[in-house]
């Protein structure tokens, strides 16, 4: 359930008629947000990864977006 949290405020904010730098600012706080709940490893770990392959699908989406 609380992944379908998370891409729900995904899709909110990249659907959202935000102005660029609030929508960076929300990015960040969604990144923030995964990272604690579901201890996303600092370095890459590839065994997390395969091991969590939908989270970390929506928090590469989520992280590629940050940069706009």
């Amino acid at each position: 359930m609380m992944l379908k949290y998370y891409k729900k405020r995904y899709e909110i904010i990249m659907q959202g008629t935000y102005p660029i730098n609030r929508k960076k600012i929300m990015l960040d706080t969604l990144t923030s947000d995964i990272e604690q709940a579901y201890a996303i490893p600092m370095q890459k770990d590839p065994a997390w990864e395969q091991k969590n392959k939908e989270i970390f699908s929506l928090y590469s989406q989520v992280s590629a977006h940050k940069g706009m």
